[in-house]
């Protein structure tokens, strides 16, 4: 049986908004995922084979959709969920935002034809995560100036036997360079300093391990939903 509604997480929070998880529908199901992972299924993934574990929405601020994502996480592996797909996310003039994401177990067959659905040789470059940043962040690719708005992202690809040199700050900044390779999977990358790992999420804990740099790494299948939530700026 299905059950609506069935429970909501309130977390006390610093911010303006309090945090809240639902589960908007969840399966008599218990699965025992052999790994801890929470996995980004492509469109294109056959999961007529997944069990369906549940649907779950986050409600809070629009200035973390990353906090909204880690929220639910943490509820749907709790219930055996190890894959997700997105189903929604609105944003309201209040400022508050509400993220609802379907939540499956898919055994190892199913992921692994899920990772070879990825796409691969691109290098996509995120903005501010903060829906209500107003600023830009500079940065230049291969030279080239860019100004990404919060929000946005660029996408690059990169071929096997080339190279993409990102830059932010100056010459006291931070750069790196993306070397193509045939199959490579794509990278993810955030110019905001810190690193974001999709790490399950709580009231203190965001899953974001701060770095010096200018430029963070984005954890695979985070990445790939903020893909799907932000805008591509071309």
């Amino acid at each position: 049986m299905n059950r609506a509604l069935i429970f909501i997480l309130l977390l006390a929070s610093s911010r303006l908004f309090a945090q809240a998880v639902v589960f908007v529908e969840i399966n008599d199901t218990v699965q025992k995922p052999k790994y801890q992972e929470f996995v980004f299924l492509n469109d294109n993934t056959d999961i007529s084979g997944a069990v369906r574990v549940a649907t779950l929405k986050a409600i809070g601020s629009q200035d973390d959709p990353v906090l909204l994502y880690n929220l639910i996480k943490d509820q749907a592996q709790k219930v055996g969920a190890n894959s997700f797909r997105l189903a929604k996310i609105d944003k309201f003039p209040d400022q508050t935002a509400e993220l609802m994401l379907e939540t499956f177990y898919a055994n190892d067959s199913i992921l692994g034809v899920n990772f070879n659905n990825i796409e691969k040789n691109n290098a996509y470059l995120f903005g501010d995560l903060n829906f209500l940043e107003t600023r830009t962040q500079s940065c230049k690719v291969n030279g080239e100036k860019y100004d990404l708005k919060a929000g946005h992202y660029l996408k690059f690809a990169v071929m096997p036997g080339e190279n993409l040199k990102i830059a932010k700050g100056g010459i006291t900044g931070t750069s790196l360079t993306v070397q193509g390779e045939s199959g490579k999977p794509s990278k993810f990358y955030c110019l905001k300093g810190f690193q974001i790992t999709g790490a399950s999420g709580s009231a203190n804990h965001v899953g974001v391990n701060f770095s010096s740099g200018d430029i963070g790494h984005v954890d695979q299948d985070l990445a790939l939903l903020l893909t799907r939530i932000f805008e591509e700026q071309h």
